[in-house]
């Protein structure tokens, strides 16, 4: 009975220091690393803690990211990461352009409409 007590009085303190220990699930740890690199995670935590002290608790430290997507050497991450930015970019880019150019010609058809109710008028 003395045995149960003392298991139970030292598995809060092991729950405490465990949940900073808690495993990552490995779709979530892939999509990290395929999206983000350990230097920019690093900012991105740094920002997000001044911003947020919820987040410290929850997000791991950018010691333990490191190590959690360390690879050897793994140049497919690095690339699919910068074609990513790039489709992403090129994306919002040609979405831009096409809200641009349909409010200039929207503005074109709406200015020759006017002239010619002026002419017939």
């Amino acid at each position: 009975m003395s045995s149960i007590p003392s298991d139970s009085s030292s598995s809060p303190s092991n729950s405490s220091s465990g949940s900073n220990k808690r495993p990552i699930d490995p779709v979530l740890r892939n999509a990290l690393r395929y999206t983000v690199s350990v230097k920019e995670y690093k900012l991105l935590h740094d920002y997000l803690i001044s911003k947020s002290a919820a987040v410290e608790k929850r997000a791991p430290k950018p010691k333990r990211y490191e190590a959690l997507v360390k690879s050897t050497e793994d140049y497919n991450v690095a690339t699919v990461r910068v074609s990513l930015r790039v489709l992403i970019a090129a994306f919002t880019g040609l979405k831009g352009w096409e809200f641009i150019s349909k409010k200039l010609l929207e503005r074109r058809q709406k200015a020759s409409s006017c002239v010619e109710y002026i002419v017939n008028y």
